[in-house]
């Protein structure tokens, strides 16, 4: 029996209410040379059900029989996939028809490219919106230092490359795993992104709690600290907290006049150091402080006047697009 090639990877706990939609997106995809591995991690509902109905011969169960979670379940999956290309999915989730075949016929035409995801675009609660990720390999290194550059349940990757390099994914991260096996992947090999939506994500009211964001937070903020020590950049704790707050768009007023510091240091070390892509580095800390400009409240028109520091900027021209929706926004916050 030949292998497919590509395995969908797709992890179940108690997902009942979902799958069998979830299943469908899948099995009625346009490229059909896969196999769709589930790994069902102890479900107690009736995902067991679900999937022991389900007839088509791709699909192919592996029953934890203690569970593992999220990254136990997937590094079991990626040690057992007979596919050449692992794809991720959630059992939440809705993959579009051409999904596989277009990040199929992607990685054939750029075999250089070791893992590549796609746009989202979100559904199940009142905001509806399309999630679009940085694109070529640069600006995702640059984004990496800021964020989880890819939506994971739509990447797909050269099963080989992870194998042969111990990719896998570090349980002690939760609920950042993802995000920490990007900060050891895209400064070593060549990733993408599609600019398509090829996945509905759907988002739940009550999918995290208060306790789940509070230590998502501190593991990025374990995540950024590491990730520049091993560019070289040495941050004190203080520093990535700023870090953090500029990434997120949330920064205080008190803190603005400290993260515009931290903006031009970064930028003069990479100058220095090249430690990322320069241009692309520069183009994605200018757009993070364009967000903290935008967001920050209590400083009046300082923000605007800041926004187009020279010393952030450094010759290039700043958006006057962006210099007036910082004025518009001083401007509302100072007639209420």
């Amino acid at each position: 029996m030949s292998s497919p090639r590509v395995s969908i990877l797709l992890p179940v706990y108690n997902s009942a209410s979902s799958l069998k939609e979830t299943l469908d997106s899948l099995l009625t995809q346009s490229f059909s040379d896969f196999e769709l591995l589930v790994v069902d991690d102890g479900s107690t509902d009736q995902s067991s059900e679900i999937l022991a109905a389900c007839t088509d011969s791709r699909l192919r169960v592996l029953k934890n029989p203690e569970r593992l979670r999220l990254a136990g379940a997937l590094n079991r999956g990626m040690r057992e996939a007979r596919g050449e290309l692992i794809a991720r999915m959630d059992a939440d989730d809705l993959a579009h028809p051409e999904r596989l075949a277009s990040q199929v016929a992607y990685l054939d035409a750029h075999p250089e490219i070791v893992l590549c995801g796609t746009w989202t675009r979100h559904f199940g609660s009142k905001v509806k919106k399309q999630e679009r990720y940085p694109v070529g390999h640069d600006a995702i290194r640059a984004f990496v230092l800021f964020n989880c550059p890819f939506a994971h349940p739509t990447v797909m990757f050269r099963k080989n490359v992870f194998l042969e390099h111990d990719l896998f994914y570090d349980g002690s991260f939760y609920p950042t795993e993802d995000y920490e096996l990007w900060t050891r992947l895209v400064h070593h090999f060549p990733v993408a992104n599609l600019p398509q939506v090829l996945l509905d994500y759907r988002v739940h009211a009550q999918s995290m709690t208060g306790s789940d964001w509070e230590n998502m937070d501190a593991q990025a903020c374990r995540l950024m600290k590491q990730q520049f020590a091993d560019l070289g950049v040495t941050l004190d704790d203080e520093r990535i907290r700023l870090h953090r707050d500029m990434g997120m768009a949330r920064v205080k007023a008190t803190d603005f006049e400290a993260t515009r510091i931290h903006v031009i240091d970064l930028l003069q070390r990479n100058a220095q150091a090249a430690f990322c892509p320069e241009k692309a580095f520069a183009e994605e800390l200018r757009e993070r402080w364009f967000h903290v400009c935008m967001n920050v409240r209590g400083i009046g028109s300082t923000r605007s006047t800041r926004f187009a520091d020279n010393d952030i900027w450094q010759g290039v021209r700043v958006p006057m697009g962006k210099r007036m929706l910082i004025k518009a926004s001083v401007m509302r916050e100072n007639r209420k």
